[in-house]
């Protein structure tokens, strides 16, 4: 007669299950921990990129210097800053340093994170429009660059070679040869002692057409900070902050986290 197979004792078969229970609800810990982690990274990088404020100030650092954006190369595509001369800027170096300072001051992640009425963004918009544009009328020589003398120089002696090319053009047309060198003679002689009012003619011509740039410039930096200003209108910004980590919150909770992973459907079985 063949032995039968003994039954398994209920007392084994307990503590399998139990501890396949016990493995079951260990992954399931370490899974909710990882996604969590997982969660707080998540609402960590949010809040950095929703409140960061560098790459906002950069780029106005950029446009105050005139630099512009072009691809890199031909076969690379990617955008990069590209300076001009120094000679084509329309600030000063010390002008951008205190435009900078001032948007500083208004961008930053204390505006955003602000709690401001309606009442209180234009009474605050317009305090700054009035002190910028005063303090700009009042120092307008320091922020606004006007030639230096070796720029003059260029412009004069550019300015000397047209009235040379129109002059000898004019007598070879009515009388038929031109000395040039005779002509840059003459056209020197006609300064006399006035080059040094020349020069400060063509600098304060120079200076002029920069301070024509004022308006849209001054246009620019009030509709970024009034950007700023907008997005505190309420605690509007850190109600979108806290109403995202309410929603990661209960994604994140470990009660959720089983519920992805089927843990209450496997108890219920």
């Amino acid at each position: 007669m063949e032995a039968q197979p003994q039954a398994i004792p209920n007392k084994i078969l307990d503590d399998a299950q139990a501890s396949a229970l016990a493995g079951q609800g260990t992954q399931a810990q370490a899974a909710a921990q990882q996604q969590q982690y997982y969660v707080e990274e998540a609402e960590k990088s949010l809040a950095e990129a929703q409140l960061e404020c560098e790459k906002t100030l950069n780029r106005i650092h950029h446009k105050l210097k005139q630099d512009y954006i072009e691809p890199a190369s031909e076969n690379d595509q990617r955008m990069v800053w590209k300076k001009i001369a120094n000679k084509e800027r329309v600030l000063t170096e010390k002008g951008v340093n205190r435009i900078m300072q001032l948007m500083e001051s208004y961008i930053n992640k204390e505006t955003l994170l602000s709690n401001f009425s309606e009442k209180k963004i234009n009474d605050r918009m317009l305090r700054f429009c009035e002190s910028f544009n005063s303090n700009i009328y009042m120092k307008y020589n320091e922020y606004f660059r006007e030639p230096t003398i070796d720029e003059c120089k260029v412009i004069l002696e550019e300015q000397i070679e047209e009235q040379v090319k129109t002059r000898k053009l004019s007598i070879e047309i009515f009388e038929g040869v031109a000395d040039k060198i005779a002509l840059r003679k003459e056209v020197l002689d006609s300064f006399g002692e006035s080059i040094h009012d020349e020069i400060s003619r063509i600098r304060q011509i120079k200076l002029g057409k920069n301070l024509r740039e004022y308006e849209l410039l001054f246009t620019q930096l009030v509709h970024m900070v009034e950007s700023t200003h907008n997005r505190a209108w309420k605690g509007e910004e850190r109600g979108s902050l806290r109403r995202h980590f309410n929603i990661s919150e209960v994604i994140g909770s470990p009660v959720a986290q089983q519920k992805q992973q089927g843990m209450f459907k496997w108890f219920g079985k």
